[in-house]
């Protein structure tokens, strides 16, 4: 679990670490008429991820089911790697856009990772832990990528950069003077490629199927293992070389068996095709309606959810316009805050939502029921969306009862911080919901396409909420955006009510 812990953050730190500078990343390519416009160019760049990652999750999961997880998370978060390197050197829109479509095609790791940690813990006393582990562990990696990123670029200059100026460069300029977002994106990218080389070492392989072939990379780990004083075990391809062949014929027909028994699935032969038809009536058969609702409410809720991230540092970046502001809904721009600002907000807020989840997630578990804590959590974040917006009315520029922006501030890591508290509830219960009601041998192709789904909703949310949050700024009106967002929570939580924990089968 360590090192998927660790594998696990790859992800969450290269998502957050652009957020920090986005809105000035998109106003160096000249692309945007305006401030307004951002918005709608940033909702490009996360549709692109978005849509990709779509397009290739379920081909990842199967993937993993044939030649095991641990090849593929490793690739994945190489992926991922490589697609930031781009993306920290592109010099313009579409340069970006290309990058962030390569980072969703090579990277599928979510939904390979979920199944990764239910075939570790495969009691159910455990898989509360486990699996809010995951949620806490992206919150967590949101907040490393966040604060990396705004600490080390340094691009608040971009801020009044105007589409119609002339770009001054010249050859004398440093290589990150040229390339101002590259030095955060290698130095992210470097502890990736840590990451990598720790699982390739360490990382064992969960896969039923495949663990029994050799290692090469967990070899060199264990006696990395045994050189400091740990216990290492015997490896099956270790102890299959041992033993003669009538042992071995036997232990193949044991796992043989037990193979066909759980994992029919995955291990059908494809060589007819009443054995494909087969298999496409198994796909569709996977889909009961506990399933259907559960992975529908997903779909919702990353749908708000990315909607959230995706925004608020558009919002907090904005400059400030206090000649729009005219309570309750009329407002444009937003808090003027640097990149730096932005990555310590991000952090800060994110990191003590993650601790005080960590602390309460025991008393939760043991108190309240997995439904019971998803729709509790849900239940306050209506109330962060709609109250968002409405900071912007304390800044001193508009409100005289307000002497300096420490009580704006003190309120957005407020809001933010609930938002990260309930948000690491939420998700880490609704991935557990799907969990306990999928059956075992068809949970990598169920989270595949769960994750696919997701994908899809990360790929539209944007696309739609880019467009409308650049409408309602350019005609004065941002805060019905976020009270439209906070609409859509309601719908989700009230959707949580045909979800039932007595559909789910017995582990």
């Amino acid at each position: 679990m360590v090192i998927v812990g660790l594998l696990r953050l790859s992800e969450p730190i290269a998502f957050a670490s652009y957020l920090s500078y986005i809105f000035f990343m998109i106003k160096s390519f000249r692309i945007a008429k305006s401030d307004a416009d951002v918005s709608r160019y940033s909702g490009y760049l996360a549709s692109a991820f978005a849509f990709s990652q779509f397009l290739s999750s379920v081909k990842w999961g199967k993937a993993s089911d044939k030649y095991g997880r641990k090849p593929i998370i490793l690739f994945g978060c190489f992926g991922t790697a490589i697609s930031m390197i781009v993306f920290g050197f592109s010099t313009n829109f579409y340069m970006a856009c290309a990058a962030r479509i390569m980072m969703g095609l090579l990277n599928g790791n979510v939904s390979i990772m979920r199944t990764t940690v239910g075939e570790i813990a495969v009691e159910k006393r455990h898989q509360g832990i486990a699996f809010s582990n995951l949620s806490l562990l992206w919150s967590l990696g949101k907040c490393v990528g966040a604060y990396l990123a705004g600490k080390l670029t340094d691009v608040d200059h971009f801020r009044n950069y105007r589409r119609d100026e002339e770009e001054s460069k010249h050859e004398s300029d440093s290589l990150f003077v040229r390339f101002p977002f590259a030095f955060s994106n290698i130095v992210i990218s470097s502890i990736i490629l840590c990451f990598i080389v720790l699982g390739w070492l360490f990382l064992e392989e969960t896969n039923e199927r495949v663990n029994h072939k050799r290692d090469r990379g967990l070899e060199i780990g264990d006696s990395i293992r045994r050189l400091l004083g740990f216990e290492v075990p015997d490896r099956p391809w270790k102890m299959a070389k041992s033993e003669d062949g009538e042992f071995l014929i036997e232990e193949n027909s044991l796992r043989d068996d037990d193979l066909e028994e759980n994992d029919t699935y995955e291990l059908r032969s494809l060589t007819s095709n009443e054995e494909v038809t087969t298999k496409k009536n198994t796909d569709i058969a996977l889909f009961t309606w506990p399933i259907i609702y559960r992975i529908i409410c997903n779909f919702l809720l990353s749908f708000c959810n990315i909607i959230y991230t995706e925004f608020l540092p558009i919002l907090l970046s904005k400059s400030i316009d206090a000649k729009s502001l005219k309570f309750p809904i009329h407002s444009r721009g937003g808090f003027g805050y640097s990149t730096e600002a932005v990555g310590k907000l991000l952090s800060v807020t994110g990191l003590t939502g993650v601790i005080c989840v960590s602390l309460l997630f025991p008393v939760i578990n043991k108190y309240l029921s997995l439904l019971t804590a998803f729709r509790s959590g849900l239940g306050f974040i209506p109330l962060i969306s709609f109250t968002l917006p409405l900071i912007i009315f304390t800044i001193p520029e508009y409100n005289p009862l307000f002497h300096s922006h420490a009580q704006t501030t003190a309120l957005l890591y407020l809001n933010t911080f609930l938002s990260s508290f309930v948000g690491s509830i939420s998700f880490s219960q609704m991935t557990l919901l799907i969990h306990r009601a999928s059956p075992k041998q068809h949970r990598a192709v169920i989270n595949g396409y769960t994750i696919s789904f997701t994908a899809f909703a990360r790929f539209l949310s944007p696309l739609i909420w880019g467009w409308i949050m650049s409408l309602c700024d350019s005609h004065g009106i941002g805060v019905v955006a976020w009270w439209m967002l906070g609409a859509i929570y309601l719908v989700v939580f009230f959707f949580t009510f045909l979800l039932s924990e007595d559909d789910e089968p017995e582990i």
